[in-house]
């Protein structure tokens, strides 16, 4: 467990330290970013609140939801009875970490999910967020922004449905950009008798803590950060490790 815990801090350490500056990039945060950040205290706090958190659990999912964005689960439920398919249907990280993200997949209690129902859902989550946003409405995000698109700008369901690969858009609370992951989940081991290629019978939400500044700019910092922490963070996790 300790070592699992270990590979998934240092996979997401990039973003985890790229954000310490906060609100993305604010000039009044600059004393905060000037001043030096203990890699061991904070890769030890992290690693103790996964490991004490209750991850995979809707009560877990609620209560990040609640803390970090103050949105409360059944604003993002479907109108179907659903169900969760699995221990790991849902997931959350704790929100006193001050990163990480709540994913839950709303697996219909009997039969397939129609396109009405998908839309209507979308529809459901994405008012959801922009009711909790700063702005009263949704941004693209950092995520999502192409070449030329304000990564801030507000955006419609439309456009943020518009991907074959990713479909989600972003939102800001009390400063803090947050990015929101949408999709059609199936059953590969049932045949569509809707017509459809797979038989999709659920709807997954992934809700975090999403890039504070464009994604080269996020990587520059971290990369910049990793390097000069290096002998800390390596240390920290050894002694976690044992």
């Amino acid at each position: 467990m300790k070592k699992l815990l270990a590979i998934l801090l240092a996979t997401v350490m990039l973003l985890v330290f790229a954000s310490c500056g906060g609100n993305g990039g604010n000039e009044d945060n600059t004393e905060k970013n000037d001043e030096k950040i203990n890699a061991e205290d904070v890769i030890n706090k992290e690693l103790e609140e996964a490991e004490e958190h209750d991850s995979f659990s809707r009560g877990a999912v609620e209560y990040y939801l609640k803390k970090t964005a103050g949105i409360k689960l059944d604003e993002l439920e479907p109108d179907w009875e659903w169900k969760l398919k699995s221990d790991y249907s849902a997931y959350a990280d704790d929100p006193a970490s001050g990163t990480g993200h709540a994913v839950i997949t709303f697996t219909k209690a009997e039969g397939e999910v129609t396109d009405d129902e998908f839309d209507a859902w979308y529809k459901k989550v994405f008012d959801a967020t922009a009711k909790a946003s700063d702005d009263g409405y949704n941004i693209r995000g950092y995520e999502f922004a192409g070449d030329g698109e304000d990564a801030l700008g507000e955006v419609t369901l439309d456009e943020a449905l518009d991907s074959w690969l990713m479909k989600g858009w972003g939102f800001r609370v009390d400063g803090k950009n947050y990015v929101v992951y949408v999709s059609d989940e199936y059953d590969k081991n049932k045949d569509s008798e809707l017509g459809k290629l797979f038989y999709y019978d659920g709807a997954k939400v992934d809700i975090g803590v999403g890039l504070q500044k464009s994604f080269s700019d996020t990587m520059d910092e971290a990369e910049k950060y990793m390097s000069e922490n290096e002998d800390e963070i390596r240390d920290a996790i050894k002694d976690y490790l044992g």
